[in-house]
């Protein structure tokens, strides 16, 4: 007799939305967009904002779809940055351990007592 084929478990993913991991995925997209762009996330995805302080002359997403060429000059400075985006990276992943580690008391005492009464299930601390 053949041997039965065991189902395949189910994946789940949480239903809710994670400020903690969203405020560290920022910080990971700014490590790369300061590697490979030379400018922070927020002015590579909204272009030259202009706020009153000098620009520091990087790349924005408006700039590559202008001239593509640009994409060249990205990876050189990316792969030339590529320590220390490593390091950045290393460093922001040992931080989010030890405060998720740290905070996971308090935090939960946020989401049980303050943000799920408020806001529901669908968002987390």
């Amino acid at each position: 007799m053949a041997a039965r084929r065991r189902k395949k478990a189910t994946r789940r993913r949480r239903k809710s939305f994670s400020v903690t991991n969203a405020i560290f995925s920022i910080g990971y997209g700014s490590i790369l967009t300061e590697g490979f762009f030379k400018t922070n996330l927020l002015e590579f995805l909204l272009g030259d904002l202009n706020l009153g302080f000098a620009s520091g002359g990087g790349i924005s997403l408006k700039e590559i779809m202008g001239r593509p060429e640009l994409l060249e000059v990205a990876v050189k400075q990316g792969t030339a940055a590529l320590p220390e985006m490593i390091f950045k990276s290393f460093g922001l992943a040992v931080t989010e351990r030890v405060f998720k580690k740290v905070m996971a008391m308090p935090l939960r005492r946020v989401n049980s007592g303050i943000v799920t009464p408020l806001l529901g299930k669908g968002i987390r601390v």
